[in-house]
C-alpha cells in the first residue's frame, strides 16, 4: 500500500471476496487508510452454519470438583477450508448465555495467501464490534512474507493508525537473514529504526539456532546489542529449548533471563516448563508448567497450568482447561445457537 497525499486508498475488506490493491513502495510513511471500514457482522448468515466449527471451553472448579462451562470459540470457514473468522465467546451463567468477547478476521489475496488479520473487540454496551488492531501483510515474488505493517485504531478520530513495521529480509537459502522493526513518528511523518534481529544458523537450514536483538541508539545513529535468544530442536525441527539473555553494558556480558523447555509426542507439544535465571545463584529455577493432551484427531482436548511452590518443593496445578466439540446442555429457553447479543 502506498501513501499519496493527493488522494485515499480503500482497503476493500468484504468477508467473501476480499482482494487487497498492493501498489509499489516508496512513499511517505503513515499511509492514508480509509477510515470507513465494511461492517462484518452477520458472519453465520453470510457463511451458512455448515461452515462453522465450533468448540466449548470447561474450566475445573476445584471447589466444587467439576467442569464449568467457560466460552467457547468459533471458527468460520469457506468452502475451499479457508480460516475466515474466529470468534471468542465467554460463558455468562447469570443469562445463561454466550457473550462476544473478541475476533479475528482474517482477508485473502489472489494467491490464496493471508493479506490482513483485524482483531476487534465487543462493546456490550453499544451492542457492537470495536476494531483494535489491524496487521497487513506483504509478500515478495517468491511469496516469502516481506513485510507486515501494524496499526491500531484510533476511535476518538475514527481512523488507522500506523504503530510499527517489520521488514523481512531472507538470504540465499530463503531463510530469515534478518527482521528491522521501525515505528511510526506521528509528528515527522516517518518511520525511525526500533529495534533488529539477526539470525544465526549452525548447520546452514531448517529454524535459527540464535537470534541476536539489537535497540537502535538515535544519538550514537547505530545498533546496539539488547537480547540473545538460544534455541535447540529435536531431529523433526521442534524447539525443544528457547533461552533468553539481556546485554548488561556495565559488565560486558550477557545475562540470563529466562528459559523454555518443551516436549512433544510425534508431532504435538505435550509440555512446556518455563525457568527463570537467578543471578546470586548462577542458577534457574522453576516458574510455570503447562501440559497438553490429545484427542484422536490431534487437537487438543485438555490444558494444564502448574506454578512452582518453593516451600512445598513442588508444582501445584493452578488452571485446568477443557476443549470440547460436545455441545452443552443449556436449558432451551434460555439457549441459542448465536443470540443477537452474540452476534458474530
Amino acid at each position: 500500500m502506498i501513501h499519496n497525499t493527493k488522494s485515499k486508498f480503500l482497503i476493500w475488506m468484504s468477508l467473501l471476496f476480499t482482494l487487497l490493491l498492493f501498489l509499489p513502495f516508496g512513499l511517505k510513511a503513515q499511509q492514508d487508510i480509509q477510515e470507513e471500514l465494511f461492517q462484518r457482522d452477520s458472519l453465520i448468515n453470510r457463511i451458512g452454519k455448515q461452515n462453522i466449527d465450533t468448540s466449548y471451553i470447561y474450566q475445573w472448579n476445584e471447589d466444587s470438583s467439576r467442569w464449568d462451562l467457560f466460552g467457547r470459540d468459533l471458527e468460520f470457514y469457506q468452502e475451499n477450508q479457508k480460516l475466515l473468522a474466529v470468534l471468542e465467546q465467554k460463558w455468562q451463567p447469570g443469562k445463561l448465555d454466550f457473550i462476544n468477547n473478541k475476533r479475528t478476521i482474517k482477508s485473502y489475496g489472489n494467491k490464496g495467501q493471508v493479506v490482513e488479520s483485524l482483531q476487534q473487540s465487543w462493546d456490550s454496551l453499544r451492542q457492537e464490534w470495536v476494531n483494535l488492531r489491524l496487521k497487513t501483510i506483504t509478500y515478495d515474488t517468491k511469496g516469502n512474507k516481506s513485510e507486515i505493517l501494524h496499526q491500531e485504531w484510533r476511535r476518538a478520530v475514527g481512523r488507522w493508525v500506523s504503530t510499527t513495521r517489520y521488514l523481512i529480509e531472507y538470504n540465499r537459502m530463503g531463510e530469515k537473514s534478518n527482521i528491522v522493526i521501525r515505528s511510526y513518528n506521528s509528528g515527522t511523518d516517518n518511520w525511525i529504526n526500533y529495534q533488529r534481529y539477526l539470525f544465526r544458523y549452525d548447520d546452514g537450514y531448517g529454524p535459527p539456532d540464535e537470534a541476536l536483538v539489537q535497540n537502535w541508539n538515535r544519538e550514537a545513529k547505530q545498533w546496539q546489542k539488547q537480547g540473545l535468544y538460544s534455541m535447540r530442536y529435536n531431529f523433526r525441527g521442534q524447539k525443544t529449548m528457547e533461552s533468553r539473555a539481556t546485554w548488561n553494558e556495565s559488565l560486558s556480558e550477557w545475562i540470563n533471563g529466562l528459559r523454555y523447555r518443551f516436549s512433544y509426542q510425534k508431532k504435538n507439544k505435550t509440555g512446556q516448563i518455563l525457568q527463570r535465571w537467578d543471578y546470586s545463584t548462577k542458577q534457574w529455577y522453576n516458574a510455570e508448567r503447562k501440559k497438553f493432551k490429545y484427542d484422536e484427531a490431534d487437537e487438543v482436548k485438555e490444558e494444564l497450568t502448574y506454578r512452582w511452590n518453593d516451600s512445598i518443593d513442588q508444582w501445584e496445578l493452578k488452571n485446568r482447561l477443557l476443549y470440547s466439540k460436545k455441545k452443552p446442555e443449556i436449558p432451551e429457553q434460555m439457549s441459542k445457537d448465536t443470540s443477537n447479543n452474540s452476534s458474530s
